[in-house]
């Protein structure tokens, strides 16, 4: 599975997921988002909103 974070409006991240992120949105829904290491770690640690709403975090095996 791809990716599903967005840098901006014109491009999508291509890298594979690494995780899931599961956020919980504005109406107290709990949502997955699929998310590689690259732009967790970015999220992390610029996005207050991401990290304010990120209740878990489920790594996925990779098989190699």
């Amino acid at each position: 599975m791809r990716c599903q974070n967005s840098p901006d409006i014109y491009r999508r991240c291509q890298r594979s997921a690494t995780k899931i992120a599961i956020l919980k949105d504005v109406f107290g829904e709990q949502s997955g988002f699929w998310i590689c290491d690259e732009c967790f770690n970015e999220k992390l640690f610029s996005d207050k909103l991401f990290k304010d709403h990120l209740i878990q975090v489920v790594e996925l095996q990779i098989k190699k």
